[in-house]
């Protein structure tokens, strides 16, 4: 069975309501709603979530948000700000009022930071009843930690899926980090919020205050085998914390769960970062791949790194002498007859 990505499952429960029951399908690990045929105009869409791939996923019933922010109004610090969160959640119109109160105090970052949290203890808890393999931030993190990595920033940091409501945040870090426009940034964001796609975020919880400090995206190609890694950006007061391998192993996680056997992606040398740069691609080309140096802090090392091989070049893509590298990893094992 598909080991799950918690956060992402979290991600997913956040949309649950009773009109729109969410369901699991164990075979394809791919999350989907049953729409009523007032909306959808399809009699029988309800039938085909009664197959023995299919799993409910918890009711509204179930999840309890007035509990969650029951225990969020608790956990507040400022006793102030817990009396009035309090009173917000006395008597009818409680879900509305206590969600303005929220934004009021400026409490709206630590609320759904918050009720992440509990939703991802109820996916754990889901996935255990329903024998689902899953895995959580702490599983990348130890992963991390096993090949040297600094772990203790990566703490107060999560990945989850990108929404509409982090999108500002997303922006800024492409625009800091890639250089964009804020034109060319607004777009990619929402090129990436096309459904086929995935799209990560990490939000990092810095002395209370949440921000978004990395994105990372990736789209199919090849029908579902091969995924382009495209973009990977990482705030650049944040680089060289662990981010960036943080979000490239929770991608290669969500690629292999929706049936990706390798992630590529290209790596252009636009400035002269790489020995391969300003010269002559077409003649040699391999043993001038082979022999390539790093000599202006070029990203293909932080990748090769990550596991990830120089497959080829694209001589000129950028200009005259400013080539594309492009590089591959296989996910999830293939045919051991490989040699």
């Amino acid at each position: 069975m598909i080991k799950l990505d918690l956060n992402v499952v979290a991600s997913e429960f956040e949309s649950i309501n009773d009109e729109h029951p969410l369901f699991y399908n164990k075979e394809t690990g791919e999350f989907d709603y049953y729409v009523d045929p007032v909306y959808s105009g399809i009699e029988d869409d309800i039938e085909r979530f009664e197959e023995a791939c299919w799993i409910a996923a918890p009711s509204q019933y179930d999840i309890n948000e007035y509990d969650i922010m029951t225990d969020f109004a608790y956990a507040v610090s400022d006793r102030r700000k817990k009396e009035i969160l309090s009173l917000a959640l006395q008597g009818r119109g409680a879900f509305r009022r206590f969600k303005d109160t929220v934004y009021i105090l400026e409490l709206s970052d630590e609320w759904y930071a918050f009720r992440h949290r509990a939703l991802v203890e109820i996916a754990k808890e889901w996935c255990e009843f329903h024998k689902i393999p899953y895995f959580s931030n702490e599983d990348a993190l130890e992963s991390l930690s096993d090949r040297g990595s600094n772990t203790s920033f990566l703490k107060n940091v999560t990945v989850i899926s990108l929404s509409k409501k982090n999108e500002e945040g997303a922006i800024e870090v492409l625009r800091d980090a890639l250089g964009y426009t804020q034109e060319d940034a607004t777009r990619t964001i929402r090129e990436m919020m096309k459904s086929n796609r995935i799209r990560l975020i990490a939000i990092a919880d810095i002395e209370g205050d949440k921000r978004v400090v990395g994105i990372i995206g990736a789209i199919p190609q090849y029908g579902m085998t091969g995924w382009e890694l495209h973009p990977l950006a990482v705030l650049s007061e944040y680089q060289r914390r662990g981010i960036g391998s943080l979000l490239v192993e929770t991608l290669e996680k969500e690629v292999a769960k929706r049936g990706g056997i390798m992630v590529y992606l290209g790596s252009d040398d636009e400035h002269g970062t790489t020995s391969l740069y300003g010269v002559d691609l077409y003649d040699d080309t391999f043993s001038k791949i082979e022999n390539i140096r790093n000599i202006g802090d070029h990203p293909y090392t932080f990748y090769e790194k990550m596991g990830y091989k120089i497959v080829g070049v694209f001589p000129d893509a950028n200009g005259i002498g400013k080539p594309d590298i492009w590089m591959a990893k296989r996910i999830t094992q293939g045919d051991d007859s490989l040699v």
